[in-house]
């Protein structure tokens, strides 16, 4: 399955895919907190906030920073690895809220937090409790601080309407999973000066018709895709299926643009960087095809 698809069920549900590796966990300050992190976004804040010390167990999808691939494997939000975690004995079991996630089961192993991780407003106040819950208040202010002004930005009443969705060859046009408004990457998106094309929320999940898109019709679509920078190749093979659709005014004007890269699906502090890498992809030179 491609990283874009992967992301793409993450983001509605995480995907289930459970795992354990048996390497030893980083070592500890004494009396430090013994932190099982279940979601790559809390993961990637805990290092951000110099809290990596603690995290003795992560995300089978936590991969950022780089030293945190040397912490065991415990399956994931919808998939706990039951088994490992308790043989890492946690004195606190950090996720993200999803449905149906089985938090009430992990509390027979360890005491759990589960913090709302979907919305600006959420990643500010997850960002200022894990500082509560890692002795890095002071941190964790500075950071909140600094997603909350990042990301509040309203965008010019007359920005391009912008489509932004997630980048999966494999599936082509026949599943177009697109990003919120009141997402955390719709307001980097907004952030970036750009209207989304999807001004409200219809409900249900986030995935629009061909027909639907068409109605849409918005000024430029973003293709996000998450992983390594891609080939020319790869490039071209992601955006073949929209350039199809030559009865789209963003087609037609030559306005459809990958973005791509690591990092840029994540929902920890990098989506910061995020924001600037979108404000580049809406810039179109006269001349582009």
């Amino acid at each position: 399955m491609s990283p874009s698809r992967s992301f793409r069920l993450l983001g509605l549900a995480l995907l289930i895919l459970a795992g354990c590796q048996r390497s030893s966990p980083p070592p500890q300050e004494p009396g430090a907190r013994r932190l099982v992190s279940l979601s790559p976004g809390i993961t990637e804040t805990l290092y951000a906030l110099g809290a990596g010390s603690q995290v003795v167990g992560r995300s089978d999808y936590s991969s950022w920073p780089p030293e945190a691939q040397g912490v065991p494997k415990v399956g994931s939000t919808l998939a706990p690895n039951y088994e490992a975690i308790a043989r890492l004995k946690p004195t606190l079991i950090l996720d993200e809220q999803v449905k149906q996630a089985p938090a009430g089961s992990l509390a027979a192993v360890a005491p759990v937090k589960v913090l709302p991780w979907l919305t600006v407003d959420d990643v500010a106040n997850g960002v200022r409790e894990l500082g509560r819950q890692t002795g890095r208040e002071a941190q964790a202010n500075e950071l909140a601080a600094k997603v909350e002004s990042t990301l509040k930005r309203a965008p010019p009443k007359d920005a391009p309407r912008v489509l932004l969705v997630i980048g999966d060859a494999e599936a082509g046009l026949s599943s177009i999973w697109y990003i919120r408004k009141g997402s955390l990457h719709g307001a980097a998106l907004e952030a970036a000066g750009a209207r989304n094309s999807v001004a409200e929320d219809p409900g249900g999940p986030p995935n629009i018709s061909v027909e639907q898109l068409m109605t849409l019709d918005p000024d430029i679509i973003l293709v996000l895709l998450e992983g390594p920078v891609p080939t020319p190749e790869e490039e071209a093979r992601q955006l073949a299926a929209w350039k199809q659709l030559s009865v789209l005014r963003a087609v037609k004007e030559g306005r459809v643009k990958l973005v791509a890269g690591p990092g840029v699906q994540s929902t920890g502090p990098r989506i910061l960087d995020l924001v600037e890498r979108l404000r580049a992809s809406l810039r179109f030179d006269a001349k582009t095809p």
